[in-house]
């Protein structure tokens, strides 16, 4: 199964009025800075927030618009580019000189010496919380069959196999994301039957699981790969030589990690071609029945990419509509992500990784009144909060998470958000 760098400026406004703050889901495969730890700050604490990468919070850029506060009464009436503040005087689109000249869940703040400014706050005297985003599980299934040791030449020419390609492929994938999503690792056929042939060379179970879905798996993950790649060890792909995707997919769905329903879970299957050999698990037919019940029946998707150039396309396609990931602008047979080279292996993780990137935030204390919490992305308007879930962010007392909904979600997931601020409300309204 499987939020990220960009370097826009965010707050430098008082510490003591900023109450949450995460360097937004960063989304960027190869610079590797996904940011999971939040530390979300109620009205009036005193710390500064940092990222799970260590990235202070940083420097700011002020809201722009106009205010959206009650406005006084100006004779003359302001011109373009101004309003007039509760103060009764002209003041510039974006800046403010009361609190009330702010939206709610926002307090005029002249932190920089400048222009007030609005910024999020309310100065109510709460306690510091810790939020966490939920990273999601991606159970990686890796075909380990003979053809895997065939040569092909790379993006960047030359010539080098298969097998050693999708293993740094995956380790890259892996550091990338550590510490973000929660890995583990099938390869089948399964190593342990190396040298047995007959039916004997076909089962997957609970022992075939090289690394169960869990935290901190990376290192373990990358070392197994690492170590799979000299001809003589066992999980070289040098027998049994059969493609047992049947039995794998089964095998991926009795992952002890799937039924953690507090995160997303997903299957990733990388293969050079099509079930081969085996059908304990139904061959072909079992593979794809087995995709569409962990997907119908447990809501977990697989994602299926053929690599190599020799994959069959319309295996690979009904394996992505029956695990429900079809690519939205391809038809079939190319609903796969079909990777030829080590470049193309490599884009096709990343686009799986930022689709697989949750938008849930769970706060680590409960808001006293949760319906004063607010929602900014960007240091800009707030979000609304949307109980229909089609569009904006909503609050669950269930597991005490924001979720983000729609657009929002799709621009989070895509890298276009730098940050995002969630305020919790003093029991009255903020100022």
């Amino acid at each position: 199964m499987i939020f990220f760098g960009y370097e826009r400026p965010v707050w430098t406004k008082r510490s003591s009025e900023r109450l949450f703050s995460m360097r937004a889901f960063r989304v960027a495969f190869a610079a590797a800075t996904l940011g999971l730890g939040f530390a979300a700050y109620a009205c009036g604490s005193s710390d500064d927030s940092t990222f799970g990468d260590g990235v202070d919070a940083g420097n700011d850029a002020s809201l722009g618009g106009d205010s959206g506060g009650l406005g006084g009464v100006c004779n003359p009436p302001c011109g373009a580019g101004d309003f007039c503040s509760v103060a009764n005087k002209c003041i510039a689109n974006g800046t403010c000189a009361a609190d009330k000249d702010c939206p709610a869940g926002e307090i005029c703040d002249d932190g920089d010496g400048g222009s007030n400014t609005c910024i999020p706050g309310g100065g109510c005297g709460s306690t510091k919380v810790a939020a966490d985003v939920v990273p999601p599980n991606l159970l990686i299934t890796l075909d380990r069959s003979c053809s895997m040791t065939d040569k092909i030449n790379p993006g960047d020419g030359g010539s080098i196999d298969k097998w050693t390609i999708a293993v740094h492929a995956l380790d890259q994938l892996m550091t990338t994301y550590k510490g973000k999503i929660r890995f583990g690792l099938i390869m089948f056929p399964d190593p342990a039957l190396r040298g047995q042939g007959g039916a004997n060379r076909c089962p997957m179970n609970a022992a075939s699981e090289q690394v169960s879905l869990g935290p901190a798996n990376e290192t373990t993950i990358e070392s197994i790969l690492d170590a799979a790649t000299f001809s003589d060890a066992s999980a070289y792909p040098s027998g049994p030589c059969v493609t047992n995707i049947d039995s794998a997919e089964e095998r991926a769905g009795m992952d002890p990690g799937l039924s953690d329903k507090t995160r997303s879970d997903f299957i990733l299957l990388v293969t050079d071609g099509e079930q081969f050999g085996c059908t304990l698990g139904g061959g072909a037919a079992g593979a794809l029945q087995a995709a569409h019940d962990l997907y119908t029946d447990g809501g977990v998707p697989t994602f299926a990419i053929g690599f190599g150039g020799s994959a069959n396309p319309q295996f690979l396609s009904n394996m992505a509509i029956e695990g429900g990931t079809p690519l939205p602008d391809a038809s079939f047979p190319n609903l796969f992500y079909n990777a030829a080279n080590d470049i193309e292996l490599q884009a096709a993780l990343d686009a799986i990784a930022k689709k697989t990137l949750g938008c849930v935030l769970t706060l680590g204390s409960v808001p006293p009144d949760p319906s004063k919490l607010y929602v900014f992305v960007d240091g800009d308007a707030g979000v609304a909060r949307d109980p229909g879930h089609a569009n904006g962010w909503d609050y669950s007392s269930a597991d005490n998470s924001v979720t983000f909904y729609g657009a929002i979600c799709d621009e989070l997931k895509a890298g276009t958000v730098n940050d995002v601020q969630v305020i919790y409300g003093c029991v009255s309204a903020p100022k």
